[in-house]
């Protein structure tokens, strides 16, 4: 198994057969063995339905339910949780709003297959409200104030090669799986590719990110200060 990719969805019924049909044509123009855990974190919407539906025309989309919503990283977690068992040389998550482009997946795969530990994109132009750009800001003021280098933290896809994935250990289930991957990536030395992509604007549904996602991830910020001290 060459590529295992990771996709949460909450209430993207009308997202989810574009977003997976798209990603299934550009993988298969690679031509690599490749497996989506798609999962369905609690949606109140038909997306389960669409996911099943997908899944009853190409085996190679597994579809994931739980039902009640888990959180941005418990619905990833699921996701990488029923990834293991194929053991892909590579492995990661992207998003299920359609917002950065499958194509990306090939160029950022071929980086992790040449040697990047972790191949994500960096997000140069966005499609951003206003709320969302604010909290999007302080992000990255609390990422460059704990010492991280890489920018645009929360960029997707990310891909890992599975030897530095297992390394890892991550076990964040909330919004702060992204921050983690990253600051745990730099402090073991792994080696960290960013691709500039253009982002997007959503085709259906909203932002499932709140005001309440900055004070997690402060709380996870300040857990893991005390943490490395």
């Amino acid at each position: 198994m060459n590529l295992g990719i990771s996709i949460p969805m909450y209430n993207e019924e009308g997202n989810a057969e574009r977003v997976i049909s798209r990603m299934l044509s550009h993988l298969d123009s690679l031509d690599i063995s490749f497996v989506l855990a798609v999962v369905n974190n609690g949606s109140s919407d038909a997306t389960g339905v669409v996911l099943d539906r997908i899944s009853a025309r190409d085996k190679r989309v597994i579809p994931i339910h739980l039902e009640q919503n888990q959180g941005y990283g418990g619905g990833i977690q699921a996701g990488l949780k029923s990834l293991m068992t194929y053991r892909p040389e590579i492995i990661g998550w992207s998003w299920g709003d359609g917002q950065v482009c499958a194509t990306s997946i090939s160029s950022l795969y071929q980086k992790c297959v040449a040697g990047a530990d972790l191949a994500k994109t960096h997000r140069i132009e966005r499609q951003d409200g206003y709320r969302r750009r604010i909290i999007s800001s302080l992000y990255a003021r609390g990422m460059r104030r704990m010492g991280t280098r890489t920018p645009d933290i929360n960029g997707c896809p990310k891909l890992f090669r599975w030897s530095f994935f297992e390394q890892l250990q991550l076990e964040s289930h909330d919004w702060f799986l992204d921050a983690e991957a990253i600051l745990k990536a730099e402090k073991m030395g792994g080696t960290i590719h960013n691709e500039p992509a253009i982002m997007e604007p959503r085709a259906s549904g909203e932002s499932k990110v709140r005001l309440w996602t900055l004070v997690e991830f402060a709380k996870n910020m300040t857990r893991w200060t005390f943490k490395r001290y």
